[in-house]
């Protein structure tokens, strides 16, 4: 293995033992000597691949979103266009069920991107992100179902945007809802924005 392996390999098994540690105790709770300490390493190891713990949260949060946003693109793009809710929901469901501190993580973010710059920066990246793959959807879905949206495409896709977001937000809130009662519920709120959205169901 050489030498530029070994150290991506060393950064990817610390940005995993920090995701943990972040994601139980959350970013102000956790220190990088706490992260070093886990990931069984030393102070000055942890500080040779990460300049800080700002650093390092962000290199977290990009490779968590990151995969999200992967399957999210792979599994919802992917679909008929008329089971594109139902796809989002199973999307939804799985990652609530294996991924909830990771994302009471990104909410712990953009609460400290209104005092970082550097993480508003990153934060902007991420939602942007998430913005242009609801566009393609809504693009996909007008020429399949010869359908147009009720208002103009940037509001459409805040209104979707803010009530995924909402949503997963108000799940991580309620400590005593299943992810399958959660999703329940969030369908058939999802299958009447888009009703109102659309002259047509999805």
């Amino acid at each position: 293995m050489t030498t530029q392996k070994k150290a991506e390999v060393k950064r990817a098994f610390l940005i995993e033992q920090a995701t943990a540690c972040l994601a139980e105790k959350g970013y102000a709770a956790v220190s990088l000597r706490d992260i070093a300490k886990e990931s069984g390493v030393s102070l000055g190891i942890l500080h040779y691949y990460f300049s800080s713990k700002e650093e390092l949260l962000l290199a977290v949060i990009s490779s968590y979103k990151g995969r999200f946003m992967e399957e999210l693109e792979r599994e919802v793009l992917a679909a008929p266009s008329g089971k594109w809710s139902a796809a989002l929901g199973r999307v939804l469901c799985r990652s609530l069920q294996e991924d909830r501190k990771l994302h009471r993580l990104w909410y712990d973010l953009q609460v400290q991107a209104m005092y970082v710059p550097v993480f508003g920066e990153q934060v902007k990246v991420i939602r942007s992100r998430l913005h242009q793959l609801i566009s393609r959807m809504l693009v996909r879905l007008q020429l399949e179902e010869q359908t147009s949206l009720t208002i103009d495409e940037d509001s459409a896709i805040s209104l979707i945007y803010s009530a995924i977001d909402g949503f997963l937000f108000q799940f991580l809130l309620d400590e005593l809802q299943s992810p399958e009662e959660a999703i329940a519920c969030f369908e058939q709120t999802f299958a009447h924005l888009m009703h109102t959205l659309f002259s047509t169901e999805f």
